[in-house]
């Protein structure tokens, strides 16, 4: 893929970073104030679906802020290194993103359940603490008090006990694209999840859990200090190219979720003109190569089948 990559080093970030975050934020706050009223799930559902769009947002701006010239250039301080150990963040975009579809896939049943899944696995953690370090009385006191919290939340919720801890865990990514159905079948979903498994994709959860096949990537970044002299330029080169490419990933991932969660909602642009801005985005990020798979593979028949026109 060293073709496409060399595509993304020529991509200027001026024509999306902002444009896109604002974007981005506009369905964050169209998701909090209108989602409530137009699904038919709890209210929590909507408040999840804000925060889990925030955290994709605030992902994106971190890796431009980590990586903006000012401080690469002017900061004594900035590494090569730390760009490139921010990389598996895009990882967490992805998990975003996989959550926020697969709750809309049945907002009324996948809702609850991505909820009430967050506080078993919490409740069981606190076993766990106290199984290990029950009788210790700075953890008697710290466990009491994050149980007696998430049973406040439980309850304020109209939930009970009983039912969050008899919901079956919430499935990961992998998981879940591994799940057959019915004759050993799965759906469409899960089957344009499975993109995110392969190719460059893969490699973010290499880097996160320091697999080697993740350091292969990554790992020459680190030890700049050991390569001879003058092998180090090549490097920081390399570093520039590597940052454009997973920059735009990150933007992909962005986008991705906004205009999916558009396709869903339908929300009037009361003067944002968030459908004409999103095929604006997409036509800025489509000469890169992961960006014009996913447009032919989804995103251009989604937003004819959905109506997103410019």
């Amino acid at each position: 893929m060293t073709e496409p990559e060399q595509d993304l080093y020529n991509l200027d970030a001026s024509t999306f970073q902002e444009p896109l975050v604002k974007l981005a934020e506009v369905l964050a706050q169209k998701v909090k104030r209108e989602a409530p009223k137009l699904l038919t799930a709890p209210g929590f559902v909507s408040v999840d679906l804000h925060v889990l769009i925030r955290q994709a947002m605030y992902t994106y701006n971190m890796l431009f802020y980590l990586n903006a010239d000012v401080r690469r250039e002017t900061d004594p301080s900035w590494k090569t290194a730390y760009s490139i150990v921010s990389l598996p963040l895009i990882r967490n975009m992805i998990d975003s993103f996989y959550n926020i579809t697969t709750i809309l896939q049945e907002p009324r049943v996948n809702g609850p359940w991505f909820r009430k899944s967050g506080y078993r696995k919490a409740l069981a953690a606190f076993d766990e603490e106290e199984a290990r370090y029950g009788g210790h009385p700075e953890w008697d006191e710290w466990i009491k008090k994050g149980r007696d919290g998430l049973d406040f939340q439980i309850r304020e919720l109209d939930l009970t006990m009983s039912d969050v801890l008899s919901t079956p865990a919430w499935p990961t990514l992998g998981r879940y694209i591994s799940d057959k159905g019915p004759g050993g079948t799965t759906t469409h979903h899960q089957h344009f999840l499975k993109t995110f498994v392969y190719g460059r994709w893969r490699e973010y959860s290499a880097m996160a859990h320091g697999g080697f096949e993740g350091l292969m990537r990554a790992g020459m970044f680190y030890i700049i200090d050991s390569m001879p002299h003058e092998e180090r330029p090549k490097i920081e080169a390399v570093h520039l190219r590597v940052f454009s490419s997973n920059i735009a990933r990150a933007a992909l991932m962005l986008l991705c979720t906004i205009t999916e969660l558009q396709a869903y909602f339908h929300f009037d642009d009361d003067g944002a003109r968030i459908n004409k801005r999103i095929h604006e985005m997409w036509d800025v990020l489509r000469p890169v190569f992961e960006v014009k798979e996913l447009y032919n593979e989804r995103y251009c028949q989604l937003m004819k089948e959905k109506h997103i026109e410019p």
